[in-house]
């Protein structure tokens, strides 16, 4: 696969991550990061983490939430395909045109979890797990190149 490629590919899964959790558009920075800043980004994860299963938040489909977290994964892939050597432009435009899919998946998962009479916060740690995931894989091995 070649770097064009395997960069759209890793923009996607972080762009699907981010469409879950805002915060995550940042994840491309944590291995280039030194300790103190990767703290703090630890406490935004947290405190969106924790915020995400409080009653009464407003919907990550409305205008105003969703176009933070398209502009928060259109960032993250910037940052994650200049990380890769990969292309920037194509990487940006699909993280952020893959988020609205994270964010819709997302609560329809929610809807799912919660109609079967679960716990909506287990399965909003669910989704934390899926997102923290595919962040993750999104940026595996891109700790060196981000340092250069």
């Amino acid at each position: 696969m070649g770097t064009t490629a395997s960069g759209a590919v890793r923009a996607a899964l972080l762009g699907l991550a981010t469409g879950s959790r805002g915060t995550l558009g940042s994840a491309p920075l944590w291995a280039s990061s030194g300790g103190g800043k990767r703290a703090l980004m630890a406490l935004a994860y947290l405190g969106e983490f924790s915020g995400d299963k409080a009653p009464g938040i407003p919907s990550r489909l409305a205008w105003p939430m969703l176009t933070s977290r398209i502009l928060s994964a259109g960032t993250g892939g910037a940052l994650l395909a200049r990380a890769l050597g990969a292309p920037v432009v194509p990487a940006t435009v699909v993280a952020a045109a893959v988020a609205p899919l994270g964010a819709a998946a997302g609560v329809k998962w929610r809807g799912y979890w919660s109609d079967g009479g679960r716990p909506a916060w287990v399965g909003g740690l669910i989704e934390d797990a899926c997102a923290l995931t595919l962040a993750r894989a999104a940026c595996r091995g891109s700790a060196s190149a981000a340092r250069d």
